[in-house]
């Protein structure tokens, strides 16, 4: 739906013009869509940077055979692709366990909270909560709006990617974390895919892991 002009009567039907009515309210939440844009993109920067002080190099080579399963490790890390690098890096962040149980994104948000933007701040409260990534049947797409259906848990979720669908077909899983931004859901990074062929059997080998993790770490 286009916005009417300022003079013109407003989209709700109430006889106003759109000045006197809606218009200062629509400013308002453009205004937040733009601030949520802005602090996405800012978290999406500075999250890595972070992440790769110092201080965390030692638990950066540890968790990397873990996310590889040993393909890639401290001796061959620098073989990593960009993409490969900071899919990598969002599971450091957001799901790997340091010494004291923390995950590098608590420990951003216990040290560098306050001095953040509130829009930033704000955001990050969400992102704490983030679910852990997931795949996702690519139903359909309008755009750069993606119908997604969790693989395992056949919930549906609608998700705005910039770059629409890339080369993923519909029938085909994406692989990603989602997280809110401002009204809608996007991914945390950049995404990855399994092609049709690659995805036979994918639901009996998630149950099997889930099984076989609940199994070793019961609490």
């Amino acid at each position: 739906m286009s916005k009417p002009g300022r003079n013109d009567p407003c989209y709700c039907g109430s006889g106003k013009k759109y000045k006197q009515c809606h218009l200062r309210e629509d400013r308002a939440k453009e205004r937040e869509l733009r601030e949520q844009a802005n602090a996405a993109r800012f978290l999406r920067l500075d999250l890595p940077r972070f992440a790769r002080e110092e201080r965390f190099v030692d638990d950066y080579n540890k968790a990397l055979p873990i996310y590889w399963n040993d393909y890639y490790n401290e001796e061959n890390a620098g073989e990593m692709s960009q993409f490969e690098a900071l899919r990598f890096l969002d599971w450091f962040i957001f799901d790997y366990s340091l010494e004291n149980g923390h995950r590098i994104l608590d420990v951003y948000f216990e040290e560098e909270g306050d001095s953040l933007k509130a829009s930033e701040k704000r955001l990050l409260e969400t992102w704490v909560d983030a679910p852990p990534g997931g795949a996702y049947e690519l139903l359909g797409y309008d755009g750069q709006l993606l119908h997604l259906q969790n693989h395992y848990t056949k919930e549906n979720t609608d998700v705005f990617e910039a770059g629409g669908r890339g080369n993923v077909e519909v029938g085909e899983l994406i692989l990603a974390r989602l997280v809110p931004v401002a009204d809608h859901f996007e991914f945390s990074t950049v995404a990855a895919y399994l092609p049709a062929d690659e995805i036979a059997g994918l639901s009996e080998k998630l149950e099997a892991a889930r099984e076989a993790d609940a199994e070793k770490h019961p609490e």
